[in-house]
């Protein structure tokens, strides 16, 4: 007789509590995955990314960036955390003074997602889709092999998409902000 042993479920509080050795990790509907290292081409996208935003967060005293996988919650009952590449806050809406060692109270403004050959499109889709049902207002996606990003308000409409030559700029969420897309790829 078989009998089906069920995995205990974590919540996103218990699975940031648990030491999980080596690697990155998320949880994905209260269950464990490893994800993959990235290449240093990602790494260095990221920090570009980060580096404008993180800018343009200190000049205007808008906001700031969080990275490094930092946690965000997608989902509750059963829990989901996704390691965001890169996050932007406005200090109106979780002031920095009260980032700390938990999870942060609230959605970022801005979620950037970095592709790496290892992802597979389906996925960070998906992840896109979490972003936005969760109420986060504005996904990027940076493909650096296109050198272009795709900004994403909505799961039910288009994204916008922008080339290398292309600038980000008029952006609702992060007033003031500019940046053309090939400083991301420096």
């Amino acid at each position: 007789m078989a009998t089906d042993v069920k995995t205990k479920l974590l919540t996103a509080e218990e699975f940031m509590a648990t030491d999980l050795g080596d690697g990155t990790f998320e949880l994905v509907r209260g269950e464990v995955i490893q994800v993959p290292p990235t290449m240093p081409e990602h790494g260095r996208v990221c920090i570009n990314v980060g580096f404008a935003l993180e800018s343009y967060g200190r000049q205007t005293g808008y906001g700031y960036t969080l990275s490094n996988d930092s946690a965000v919650v997608t989902e509750r009952g059963p829990d989901t955390v996704r390691g965001a590449d890169v996050c932007f806050y406005s200090q109106e809406r979780w002031p920095r003074s009260q980032v700390g060692s938990t999870l942060p109270p609230i959605s970022p403004d801005l979620v950037v997602e970095v592709y790496s050959p290892g992802n597979r499109r389906g996925k960070t889709l998906e992840k896109v889709v979490e972003y936005l049902a969760v109420g986060i207002p504005l996904v990027w996606v940076v493909y650096p092999k296109r050198r272009q990003v795709v900004i994403y308000r909505s799961a039910d409409e288009p994204p916008d998409v922008l080339k290398q030559d292309a600038v980000i700029e008029n952006v609702p969420e992060l007033p003031g902000f500019r940046c053309p897309v090939a400083d991301f790829f420096l």
